[in-house]
């Protein structure tokens, strides 16, 4: 008798931990499978999608297409309509391009596009005629060299490498298209941070290597800009 009760009993505490484990497992979030967690979706830094951007011709468009981008998702761009909106009211707006070393909204006569940027130049003293000119969005730049002279028309030159120096650090800019360059996320970040220090470019063209200076107002501009469009929030 006594031993069938000690059946009894364990049988019922056996009964009790089966159920409090199919409670305790019903309760644990989707990912668990046998007691193992799945890894938790994290959007990717859109430093590992440039053949993609490079692709899709804009981060707008890329934006469309996947918002598993840590950009698209914290950032403000024409996929949030209404934060842009709402941003552009914190900038200059102004047709086809804005003045230099200020960040603003101009107008794209092609395309009709309102395009948060900021352009600087950095002239050779030497020949106000000569220099670079460079202009920064929110996750790329555009750069040339420019030569010109009384009654002849500029020459372009695109850079076939881009370096940049922020401070001690210097990043490796990727190239998008002719004379587009990608900021990744370390430069960007560095520079939201603290938009003090100084930048420069080392661009590598056809003559030999120049070393472009940006203005201290052109970077604290472009930090505004990525600060307003939340890139400062990105990691």
């Amino acid at each position: 008798m006594k031993t069938a009760k000690r059946a009894e009993r364990k049988t019922q505490r056996i009964n009790g931990f089966a159920v409090l484990a199919c409670i305790a497992f019903s309760l644990l979030p989707i990912g668990w499978s046998y007691g193992v967690l799945a890894k938790p979706f994290l959007p990717v830094s859109l430093d590992d999608k440039l053949p993609e951007l490079k692709e899709a011709g804009s981060l707008s468009a890329l934006c469309s297409q996947d918002k598993g981008i840590r950009e698209c998702e914290i950032a403000i761009g024409e996929w949030k309509p209404k934060e842009l909106e709402n941003a552009k009211g914190k900038a200059a707006i102004c047709f086809d391009q804005c003045l230099l070393d200020i960040f603003g909204f101009y107008r794209d006569t092609n395309s009709g596009r309102d395009i948060p940027a900021v352009r600087t130049k950095d002239f050779d003293g030497a020949a106000p005629s000569r220099g670079f000119e460079i202009t920064f969005y929110p996750v790329a730049l555009k750069v040339f060299r420019y030569e010109g002279c009384a009654g002849c028309e500029l020459i372009y030159q695109y850079p076939i490498k881009l370096n940049a120096i922020y401070g001690q650090e210097k990043f490796e800019l990727p190239m998008l298209s002719r004379g587009g360059y990608y900021m990744p996320s370390g430069l960007r970040k560095s520079i939201a941070l603290n938009p003090n220090n100084e930048l420069s470019l080392k661009a590598l063209i056809g003559e030999g290597e120049f070393t472009v200076k940006i203005s201290n107002k052109a970077v604290r501009e472009y930090s505004r800009l990525l600060t307003v469009l939340k890139y400062n929030e990105v990691h």
